[in-house]
């Protein structure tokens, strides 16, 4: 697999000779394979932006190397860079069309008219705008808008995509349509796109990879099936979806089983991430989707144990129940509303609340 981008133990610190200089990266390192639709996703202030800006060469590196297709890039220019941006706001030229907007980086590496004539036209036939090439920006909707940012950023064909949270300025409707778009424009151009972005969800919808940051550090890399169902840490975990988290001491191990007791006297099996002994303290986790619920007669084959609704967030297409489980203990769930609409459960029910053991883990660290 070809390296398109190879982060070596960079780090970036502000104002280095202030009284409180600011480190936003610490020692990264990471590689972005060649045709990949990579996010670096995490909370504001996590340097996902800022590791961004200097592979786009925005910013200069405090420390370490970026390679671009196994040469280094750091002394080099943002024009010199075969790699370009799309921006939140998108900034385009407001007194230009649209396909001027498109042409504009085209006329400055002075190619043939004939050349930015057809690039121009296949470019926005490809994110669906070549109708509305006459148009100015202030004539389009926000999501047209977007279109014609990325036909302005593919047109020069970059080796290498970056997109800061193109997303954000749109309603939820057009983003989740945005999504799908970008993806399949990724596939058809072939270009590697870098996406940032601090919706989590966005994330797991686009990415073939994921690298979660926080307080300047990557704290996992991976495809979004191990970064949901296998978090290294409890950052992760809690910043990729809604879970459940328990406190407890590994009492015994049963193959790649461990028996934890959480609170004074529940006893839990989990799936062992390895690495523990008896008497560790560690945390589980545990996703609402993962348990059942159902009326204390109707119980399934699944291990239930007993519980009782203490509150219910209804969210539409599903419910959040939260549950009172004993001895200190409480679980998030989740259920669909009934075919009638109506809520299965109200508040005060006891229920029967089951999960394997497998859906119950233990966190690396």
């Amino acid at each position: 697999m070809i390296a398109a981008i190879d982060i070596r133990g960079v780090t970036k610190v502000y104002n280095p000779a202030s009284n409180q200089p600011v480190k936003a990266l610490d020692n990264v390192s990471l590689t972005i394979n060649d045709n990949e639709f990579f996010t670096l996703l995490g909370p504001s202030g996590c340097g996902k932006t800022t590791l961004l800006r200097l592979i786009a060469g925005f910013e200069q590196v405090s420390g370490g190397a970026i390679m671009l297709f196994d040469e280094e890039i750091v002394n080099l220019e943002p024009n010199q860079r075969p790699i370009n941006t799309v921006f939140q706001h998108y900034a385009l030229f407001p007194h230009m069309t649209v396909a001027d907007n498109v042409a504009f980086g085209l006329e400055r590496l002075r190619k043939p008219r004939s050349e930015i004539d057809a690039t121009v036209e296949r470019v926005l036939t490809l994110v669906k705008m070549k109708e509305l090439g006459d148009r100015r920006p202030n004539q389009l909707s926000g999501g047209q808008q977007q279109r014609v940012a990325l036909a302005r950023a593919l047109a020069p064909s970059p080796k290498v995509l970056l997109l800061d949270e193109p997303l954000s300025a749109l309603d939820l409707k057009l983003r989740q349509a945005m999504r799908e778009e970008l993806k399949q424009l990724q596939k058809e151009t072939g270009i590697t796109f870098v996406f940032v972005t601090h919706d989590q969800e966005e994330a797991l919808a686009m990415s073939d990879r994921i690298a979660v940051m926080s307080n300047g550090e990557v704290q996992q890399i991976g495809g979004p099936t191990d970064i949901y169902e296998h978090p290294v840490n409890r950052f992760v975990a809690d910043f990729i979806g809604d879970t459940n988290f328990l406190d407890g001491e590994i009492v015994s191990f049963d193959d790649d089983l461990v028996t934890c007791r959480i609170g004074v006297q529940s006893m839990f099996e989990a799936e062992n991430s390895g690495g523990h002994s008896i008497g560790d303290k560690v945390t589980l986790f545990l996703r609402p989707e993962k348990i059942t619920l159902s009326p204390p007669d109707q119980a399934s084959n699944v291990k239930t144990r007993p519980g009782k609704v203490a509150n219910i967030v209804y969210l539409g297409n599903q419910t959040a129940y939260t549950l009172d489980m004993g001895d200190g203990i409480e679980l998030t769930a989740q259920a669909r509303p009934r075919e009638d609409g109506k809520l299965p459960f109200a508040m005060g029910d006891s229920l029967a609340v089951g999960f394997s053991a497998r859906a119950l883990r233990v966190l690396a660290q």
